[in-house]
């Protein structure tokens, strides 16, 4: 009988509150392949943020004065000066951080990632230590939210499809797709766009009759779009090929299956995509 195969890569990505700092540092919530869908490399304070592969990204719960690295000029999502006089209803200077403004912790010195262990530490903009600077670092509240984003698909070594590595691909007949299941998710993009969480349950491969979950957080409300989508993807009458749910390539470019119409645009707002289990 023949069947659609479905392809996804992977775009990990961790959503987590902000974390008071300790001694100049703030460790974040631990994340990990199944959590997460990536694990970051080790990196000092010495390493340029421009190659990892991730980017770091804080979004502002709360309106507090000197809080922000001095590096840091312009709003990530809007462009924005983040001294401006009119965009943020207040005339402040660019380190005094304003509720819903996005800063991308791009300073070489501004967080630290240990050895495979899923735990991001950021340090502070107020003395320099073992991560963070007065020209680098960001003094969280836990109003704040910090989001790890995977950028490109990471194929150097020790970045491959092996467990526990950070990029892998998968690819599913439309036969073994079991079941699109929503999970509570409540938590926002740092764009401000609130986010769902559903799980797309396949039959393994292997003839154990195990359960392979490919995990989608995307914009709420767009749980029956994916259940539509998947529909159509059974019903599409392509056998030639494998179809593209979603994709993440070394340049960072990406590709969207779409919605129920297989657009070809991100008509389901995702934004991260990986399989949850080994």
């Amino acid at each position: 009988m023949k069947t659609p195969y479905i392809y996804f890569g992977t775009k990990g990505y961790f959503n987590t509150p902000g974390v008071a700092p300790t001694s100049n540092v703030a460790a974040m919530a631990t994340f990990s392949i199944d959590t997460a869908g990536l694990l970051t490399a080790v990196k000092a304070n010495t390493v340029a943020t421009t190659d990892l592969g991730y980017r770091v990204l804080h979004r502002a719960g709360d309106a507090v004065t000197d809080t922000r690295g001095t590096d840091y000029t312009n709003d990530f999502v809007t462009g924005e000066l983040f001294s401006s006089a009119t965009a943020w209803g207040a005339d402040l200077n660019k380190d005094d951080k304003q509720i819903g403004q996005v800063t991308e912790l791009t300073g070489t010195s501004a967080y630290l990632s240990g050895a495979a262990n899923g735990v991001i530490t950021v340090g502070d903009n107020v003395a320099a230590g073992t991560a963070g600077v007065v020209a680098t670092g960001m003094l969280m509240t836990t109003d704040d939210t910090v989001v790890i984003e995977q950028t490109k698909r990471h194929d150097t070594a020790g970045n491959g499809a092996a467990a526990g590595q950070l990029s892998s691909c998968y690819a599913y007949p439309m036969t073994s797709f079991l079941s699109a299941d929503p999970v509570a998710y409540g938590k926002t993009h740092y764009d401000g766009t609130a986010l769902d969480q559903t799980d797309l349950r396949f039959l393994k491969s292997d003839g154990t009759g195990g359960v392979d979950e490919i995990r989608l957080i995307h914009t709420a409300g767009k749980y029956p779009d994916i259940v539509k989508t998947m529909t159509a993807l059974n019903n599409c009458g392509i056998y030639d090929r494998a179809i593209t749910f979603y994709d993440l390539d070394i340049n960072g470019a990406e590709t969207f299956i779409g919605g129920p119409s297989l657009s070809g645009n991100n008509d389901l707002g995702i934004v991260g995509c990986w399989r949850t289990t080994a």
